[in-house]
């Protein structure tokens, strides 16, 4: 009877051994699954998300074409000026911006001679000069320790410069662009620092005065931009000025589930064509 009872328990204990086994089996196998869904679905979500942005990218090219259409200047009143906020989605959403690239100083095309490059090394000056950067920044981007015909593709790459580097990069990075042509800069969409290195020696409240004039009355012409400057303020010069532009910048984000991508351009703007792809990433 007592090895009966043993034998009973034993296998009761083999039972039970048996049954945790399998329990654990396919905890391990549910977990395994849940595991390959989860990344199942953020590579789908992933997927969604940059096909999102591509499709806001080509928008934006489509914005800008019509845009070309009317007349021809541009500022900051456009509808292509306006952000695009929030939107949302089906699980998700979609937020995107377009910038003038030609509101902003050129940190290539400064070399070489003629009243248009003078100015721009002396505007990229006055533009660093705030910035802490001295006249060894200018001279880094006239092509000191570049092969002579390399441009920067994306003014980011000024970082990579010793008289720059990251942190004098991150102090002008809104101001600065890298354009594959020279062009002129739009006094209509500069933003109030680059519109001070454009005058020269202008108070910051000539600045601010000039720049709530253009919010009043966008300049249609150059000679509408000389005629308008406040008192008090100065045109260093006016070559390679302009009112119209040809480069944007452009910024697409979007949110599916928990995946974030982001997708930027810079487009050229031919006539009434379609806007022409400089260069174009999507992470």
């Amino acid at each position: 009877m007592v090895r009966a009872a043993l034998n009973r328990g034993a296998a009761l204990v083999a039972a039970m051994l048996i049954a945790a086994l399998a329990a654990a089996v396919v905890a391990t196998l549910a977990a395994g699954q849940s595991q390959w869904l989860r990344t199942v679905e953020l590579r789908r979500d992933r997927a969604q998300a940059q096909a999102i942005v591509l499709a806001g990218l080509a928008w934006t090219r489509q914005v800008l074409q019509e845009d070309a259409q009317g007349a021809p200047v541009d500022h900051l009143g456009e509808p292509w000026a306006l952000p695009l906020p929030p939107t949302p989605l089906e699980g998700g959403v979609v937020d995107g911006v377009i910038v003038d690239a030609q509101g902003r100083l050129d940190v290539n095309h400064l070399a070489g001679e003629g009243p248009e490059t003078q100015a721009a090394r002396e505007r990229m000056a006055r533009l660093f000069a705030p910035a802490g950067l001295d006249a060894r920044a200018v001279d880094a981007l006239l092509g000191a320790g570049r092969p002579d015909g390399v441009r920067f593709v994306r003014a980011a790459e000024i970082a990579a410069l010793e008289a720059i580097g990251e942190a004098g990069h991150a102090r002008v990075a809104r101001f600065v662009t890298a354009l594959p042509a020279p062009a002129t800069i739009n006094v209509n969409t500069a933003p109030p620092e680059v519109l001070a290195a454009v005058l020269g020696d202008a108070s910051a409240e000539a600045v601010a005065a000039l720049v709530a004039e253009r919010a009043r009355k966008p300049f249609g012409s150059l000679a509408e931009f000389r005629s308008r400057i406040p008192s008090g303020a100065k045109l260093a010069s006016d070559a390679g000025l302009g009112v119209r532009s040809d480069f944007f910048l452009v910024t697409v984000r979007a949110r599916q589930g928990a995946t974030l991508a982001q997708g930027r351009a810079m487009l050229q703007r031919r006539a009434r064509e379609l806007p022409e792809v400089v260069w174009q990433s999507v992470e």
